[in-house]
């Protein structure tokens, strides 16, 4: 009679945490941040990691959209390898934070179905096959926008900035009228 021993794994599920971004100048770079997002045990137990705390991403895919004045557009799709958490994105002319406004960052995030995440400190968390997107994080596939935010036209030195040119010009146009008094 013979004994087999059977590994049992905890399921887990996902919840898309697209961060949350200050008002930012026209022509600034935005870094888009899924960190907070989370790893997390189904079974309503607190056991939860962030996507920051997982050393391997490869079984997560992470799609970035943004929102702005009733039109949407894809910022990127991230998968496999690539599947990092932050990404920098500029905006200003040719870009797709092209103009001063509110926008909205929304994050898709997905682990794949069946597969195994290893867990800080050691073991895996098992996902299931329950890929159907839900905002409640209650599936292996999650979408979430962020707070709006603004972009704002980039600032343009005010008189005070101005004012501390003066001495430099003065510096110049004194030096100049020398060498030309010199010759």
């Amino acid at each position: 009679m013979g004994s087999s021993a059977s590994a049992t794994y905890n399921y887990f599920d996902v919840m898309a945490d697209p961060g949350s971004y200050d008002t930012i100048a026209l022509g600034e770079d935005v870094a888009l941040n899924a960190c907070d997002s989370t790893f997390h045990r189904a079974d309503g137990s607190n056991e939860s990691y962030t996507l920051c705390q997982l050393s391997d991403l490869t079984e997560f895919s992470l799609q970035w959209v943004q929102w702005h004045d009733g039109d949407w557009t894809n910022l990127g799709y991230y998968s496999d390898a690539n599947a990092g958490s932050q990404v920098t994105l500029s905006t200003g002319e040719g870009t797709f934070f092209s103009e001063v406004g509110t926008y909205y960052i929304g994050l898709y995030l997905r682990v794949d179905g069946s597969s195994y995440v290893p867990l800080p400190g050691g073991g895996y968390g098992a996902s299931g096959s329950d890929n159907s997107l839900a905002t409640d994080g209650s599936t292996n596939f999650s979408f979430a926008w962020s707070s709006a935010f603004s972009i704002e036209p980039a600032s343009v030195p005010g008189p005070l900035g101005a004012l501390l040119l003066i001495p430099g010009l003065a510096y110049v146009v004194r030096r100049e009228r020398r060498k030309l008094q010199a010759s």
